[in-house]
């Protein structure tokens, strides 16, 4: 069935695009691509609906996740691909949209890991920044991520699309700052809190052990009162000049600087 753009499913997928609180209300996200349906669907995630655009069966790889999508009884309806491509904001649209129920992502227990390493957002407002950083923490085998204060949705669709499936695999709790440094207190990790000065160097710094690693937003950082809580503060040093790192770049390097410390 070809959907106009006046169909009350593209309605639909307008708000949820659009709505933190819709998507939230409704229990879903909005997936882009056929790499995220994979993704998606590898962590048992139920496809509510798919939308797809003739571009999809063009090729080899659309065709085969059409027959998967159709071995799984997702409702699949067909638009315009100039209907698709006004309904996302990537530079290069995909010929794919899926509305993902998030039931499977709640409350997921953290990797189990001898030395976990948790990473803590504070206020990380930018959904590119935020889905870059989950990737990241994905990729360094973080036991999880915990989202404070004003961090941005982890379902708006830029994050998913940013985090290129690592919002389906790894870990992630919302919570006040202050709950989630008595849990993690609770679970006897060492908390290290990230500055733009007046830390320890970084690579100097012990990051191997149980510990979370604490950034802050976009701009201003953790505050002091916040790393006052903290056991230690650690920085990256820049050459001169530069004032300070992108938050993503920033969570790399320390996140994987961790990662060779615990590999030697």
């Amino acid at each position: 069935m070809n959907l106009g753009r006046s169909h009350p499913l593209l309605k639909r997928l307008r708000l949820l695009r659009k709505s933190a609180d819709a998507r939230r209300e409704q229990g879903v996200l909005i997936a882009e691509g056929v790499h995220l349906a994979r993704e998606a669907l590898a962590a048992g995630c139920e496809l509510e609906a798919a939308l797809f655009d003739p571009r999809l069966a063009a090729s080899e790889e659309g065709a085969d996740l059409l027959a998967v999508l159709t071995e799984h009884d997702v409702p699949r309806h067909e638009i315009a691909a100039s209907v698709m491509d006004g309904l996302q904001d990537a530079r290069s649209p995909q010929p794919l949209l899926l509305i993902v129920r998030t039931a499977a992502l709640a409350g997921r227990p953290w990797r189990t890991l001898r030395d976990p390493l948790v990473v803590v957002c504070d206020g990380v407002q930018d959904p590119g920044n935020f889905g870059a950083i989950l990737r990241s923490a994905d990729a360094a085998g973080a036991a999880a991520l915990i989202a404070t204060g004003p961090t941005a949705d982890p379902h708006h669709p830029r994050t998913v699309r940013a985090s290129m499936g690592s919002v389906f695999r790894l870990p992630l709790d919302r919570m006040e700052l202050s709950a989630a440094t008595r849990r993690l207190r609770d679970e006897n990790l060492t908390l290290i809190g990230t500055s733009v000065c007046g830390g320890e160097d970084y690579r100097d710094a012990r990051l191997t052990g149980p510990c979370a690693l604490f950034f802050g937003g976009e701009g201003a950082g953790l505050g002091e009162a916040v790393l006052h809580t903290l056991d230690r503060t650690v920085t990256i040093p820049l050459h001169a000049g530069v004032e300070s790192l992108s938050v993503g770049a920033a969570v790399a390097v320390t996140l994987f600087e961790a990662v060779r410390q615990r590999r030697e």
